[in-house]
């Protein structure tokens, strides 16, 4: 009787952990067994100068058990797939096809043939049971390797491969090696027929085409939990389709206007024609909080055999305040009303004409820069009105007429607060930066743009916190 055949099929970078179980196998077969790994001159594998494919297929058709070393799905596995077909080949003898999985990753064509989890004890105990005392693991033996083994060796045989195999495995991957999405989307699928529709209608049919094509024959085959809690489910039912979707939404927001579905739709549209699709400003809000969410069409796959092309529809928060520039909300210089030292007297600007000025442009706050336009003053219309009814009611002062801005900023508590009521940022900085730095002084309510964000530089832009919570 011949003996049995078992081998290793693994990528020459996973050489050690093969190793470890090919010399374990071997051991425990009390040389019943041969033990083929390609990689190591130990164990029975190609001879030097002989055709390495024939030898391969010779060895693989007529192997009994072959043991899968999988590690992770970002390496190339398509040799290790030949020799798995060769094989697994149906004219072939016999083959039990094991897979020693060593990570995370699962190879798709191996699903539902037996997987070791070899971090796991309790899989390699039932490796080890199978191995020796199962009489159909190895076909050419017509029995098992150890029917009569005691539980004791056994277990103790499990835990010696458990161990020997640990020493070699790669760090655990702690989740690193799968992909994910960085934000929620939806993969829609269209049939081919109704695409290429969209692309042979004229320009002026497309747009309601392509609505009622997305709507009626739209199906989301993949995505992300937090898209479906976008939505307010837990989950979306399997080919769920966009009309069901859109209904679902509308049932939940009967006063809001379905403008998201139609960016998709004319996005969608767009991008099957292989031109660029026009991002537009209609956020979806989401179902769970405030935040709002805009569609935007990242990719198109066709699946040719299929009969389907799929779009992929990402879902951005384009409005969140730790991404969003204040050059985009900031009012630039030279768009708002202030005044400039070097331009101005301050001694011969009364406050009476001041107050006329932040009338005529309807404003309540003022901001004071330096000659060279730095950042000095805000000056806020009620501090004015206070500081006048103060000394012309105290009788320091003749009528509110005489009072100057100088006067003003003569005031030691006034001035202070002038100066300490605003704050400046650079001008990369986002809207959460400003809010955060705004927040760090009592009663401040505006910000001042320069290019480093310091106080000697000239404003480049002027934010109050009024601009700054609309865009939160």
């Amino acid at each position: 009787m011949a003996d049995p055949t078992l081998f290793i099929s693994h990528k020459h970078s996973d050489a050690a952990i093969a190793q470890v179980v090919a010399s374990f196998c071997e051991d425990k077969s009390n040389g019943r067994l041969k033990v083929h790994v390609s990689s190591s001159p130990d164990f029975k594998g190609p001879r030097i100068g002989k055709g390495l494919n024939a030898q391969l297929r010779q060895a693989l058709w007529n192997t009994d058990v072959l043991i899968l070393i999988y590690t992770s799905s970002d390496q190339d596995w398509s040799y290790c797939m030949w020799e798995c077909g060769v094989a697994n080949d149906s004219s072939s003898p016999e083959t039990n096809v094991i897979v020693f999985q060593c990570g995370t990753d699962v190879p798709a064509a191996f699903n539902d043939v037996l997987r070791v989890n070899v971090r796991n004890y309790d899989d390699i105990k039932r490796f080890m049971q199978q191995f020796l005392r199962e009489p159909d693991f190895f076909p050419t033996l017509k029995g098992a390797l150890a029917p009569a083994l005691k539980d004791t060796y056994l277990d103790s045989a499990a835990k010696a491969l458990h161990e020997n195999i640990a020493a070699v495995l790669p760090p655990p991957d702690d989740g690193l090696s799968a992909e994910w999405p960085t934000w929620p989307y939806l993969r829609i699928e269209l049939p081919r027929t109704e695409v290429d529709s969209m692309q042979q209608a004229s320009e002026a049919e497309r747009p309601a085409m392509a609505a009622r094509i997305v709507k009626d024959s739209g199906v989301i085959i993949d995505s992300d939990s937090r898209a479906a809690q976008l939505f307010g489910l837990a989950a979306f039912p399997n080919r769920m389709k966009l009309a069901s979707l859109l209904k679902t939404w509308k049932d939940k927001n009967p006063d809001v206007e379905e403008t998201w579905f139609d960016s998709c739709c004319e996005q969608i549209m767009m991008g099957a024609a292989r031109g660029f699709p026009v991002i537009r400003w209609t956020p979806i809000k989401a179902a769970a909080s405030d935040s709002e969410y805009t569609p935007v069409l990242s990719r198109i796959k066709p699946r040719p055999y299929g009969g389907t092309v799929q779009f992929d529809i990402y879902f951005y928060n384009l409005s969140d305040p730790r991404a969003v520039p204040v050059t985009t909300k900031m009012i630039p210089f030279g768009d708002f009303f202030y005044k400039k030292l070097g331009q101005i007297d301050p001694q011969a600007l009364k406050l009476t004409d001041l107050i006329k000025d932040l009338d005529s442009h309807q404003l309540n706050r003022l901001p004071i820069l330096s000659s060279e336009g730095y950042p000095m003053y805000m000056v806020h219309r009620s501090m004015i009105d206070k500081f006048i009814v103060k000394h012309v009611m105290g009788g320091g002062a003749a009528t509110a007429g005489d009072l100057t801005l100088a006067d003003l900023l003569a005031d030691p508590e006034l001035k202070d607060i002038f100066e300490k009521t605003f704050v400046t940022v650079k001008r990369r900085a986002t809207l959460a930066e400003a809010s955060s730095a705004m927040n760090t002084r009592s009663g401040c309510s505006d910000v001042f743009v320069t290019a480093g964000g310091n106080l000697n530089e000239p404003v480049q832009g002027w934010l109050t916190n009024v601009d700054i919570v609309k865009s939160n």
